[in-house]
């Protein structure tokens, strides 16, 4: 994997993100030229929390942008795209992926990392059906759906998501998701990664299980 990355310029959705930081799971930072830096608000509750900036030294530009509208990027922009933990917070993942691969130059990769839910406060939840997905992209469902707020809210286990404090707490947090972008609209397995990826022909190069919390998908564009 490390090849795809060494002295390449690329693009992250929702970083910087300490699992690709040196001595992480997947270190891209200290290989590749430079990365930009995409969020939907250059102020969001895991920047403030995390001191993200501090452990990667090549960002190039930072800016706001929607997951699923990177309209200011212009075609085929990046050698390299990663992802890590954002696709569940889309309400629109095929839209977010096809624009993710609008921007990859030909023969570039795409990283993509979502949450196991067997080791979550997911894990109560279903994985959502691709139906249910396809459904969505065909239907232009934007990021201020809530239709799936009432199985959240009745599945959600707060046990383990302290953070997200008292049941009433987690409602009000979800019901303003649009401002929060902290609640998962879709459950994800690596099955449903790879259906994805190949729907947006993507050639898959691999996807792996992490314990305990991450599915990886990279897929290359052909």
């Amino acid at each position: 994997m490390k090849p795809r990355f060494l002295g390449k310029s690329g693009l992250e959705i929702g970083g910087p993100s300490r699992i690709f930081q040196t001595d992480h799971l997947i270190p891209v930072y200290d290989v590749c030229k430079t990365i930009d830096i995409c969020n939907f608000s250059l102020r969001n509750i895991w920047s403030e929390s995390a001191g993200s900036r501090e452990f990667v030294s090549n960002i190039g530009k930072t800016f706001t942008g929607e997951a699923g509208d990177l309209q200011t990027v212009p075609d085929a922009s990046y050698e390299f795209v990663l992802a890590s933990h954002v696709l569940e917070h889309t309400a629109n993942p095929l839209r977010a992926l096809r624009e993710w691969r609008r921007v990859l130059v030909p023969g570039g990769v795409l990283l993509v990392i979502v949450p196991d839910k067997r080791n979550t406060f997911d894990h109560r939840r279903a994985v959502t059906c691709f139906e249910h997905i396809e459904s969505d992209f065909q239907a232009d469902v934007r990021e201020d759906d809530v239709s799936h707020i009432e199985e959240i809210l009745s599945l959600h286990d707060l046990e383990l998501d302290p953070e997200a404090g008292s049941a009433e707490q987690f409602r009000e947090r979800c019901l303003r998701n649009i401002s929060v972008r902290a609640m998962h609209h879709h459950v994800f397995d690596s099955d449903l990664l790879r259906h994805l990826l190949d729907h947006i022909e993507m050639k898959i190069l691999n996807t792996a299980v992490e314990q305990p919390f991450h599915i990886i998908g990279f897929a290359e564009k052909v």
